[in-house]
């Protein structure tokens, strides 16, 4: 069955409570706790999933970003897979409106994704410029409804393989939340250095996790 831009709109503006704090979903659930375990399974599935698929030569595109997500939520959200046809913002932040979305894609991948190809970031330095550049741009357009973060940690932890790396690990403290999120901010401005230091960190960690 066809599912029109119009009708994956209006799932993606659907919630199950009142308060507007939990997205429809498909499995029906009604509890914000419940809900975020469900997204940690599936991020985990398609973690092992993707890490399986990823050859050494796929490039990084709009067209996998996209393939990424709905591998995390297309058990979850209708709209898992599809970049966003409803305007969103938040804690006074407001992203590019919908209908500029394929337009600003389409920039994103010629003018970042390609100046990235895995086989030149053999140096740490230009493997944290790169991973930094490309979350700090793709969170400040923002694409899907839902999950951009994750999608796009994802999807430089694929690259970080590609280069002969481990997945990235990032301080998950609130404190390491929240610089994460101003380093977001930082880059709608295109200031990508905060998120670039991030990157550095991450990886640094991962060197040292067991």
């Amino acid at each position: 069955m066809t599912v029109s831009r119009y009708s994956v709109g209006r799932s993606e503006n659907e919630y199950m409570d009142l308060e507007q704090t939990i997205l429809k979903n498909k499995k029906g659930i009604a509890d914000l706790h419940a809900l975020f375990i469900e997204e940690e399974k599936a991020l985990a599935r398609a973690y092992e999933l993707l890490l399986d698929e990823m050859r050494s030569d796929t490039p990084i595109s709009s067209d996998l970003i996209k393939h990424v997500h709905g591998r995390i939520f297309s058990d979850l959200y209708e709209w898992a897979g599809r970049w966003r046809t409803v305007s969103i913002s938040k804690e006074g932040t407001a992203w590019p409106p919908p209908d500029y979305l394929s337009e600003a894609m389409i920039a994103f991948e010629q003018g970042v994704l390609s100046k990235f190809p895995a086989k030149s970031l053999t140096p740490d330095d230009l493997f944290c410029k790169a991973v930094g550049h490309i979350q700090g741009e793709f969170l400040a357009i923002h694409p899907f409804r839902e999950g951009n973060a994750r999608t796009i940690k994802l999807v430089t932890d694929l690259l970080a393989v590609q280069t002969g790396r481990l997945a990235l690990v990032y301080d998950p403290s609130d404190a390491g939340r929240d610089r994460y999120i101003e380093a977001a901010k930082a880059a709608m401005l295109q200031n990508y250095e905060p998120m670039i230091a991030i990157i550095a960190s991450a990886l640094s960690a991962s060197r040292r996790s067991p």
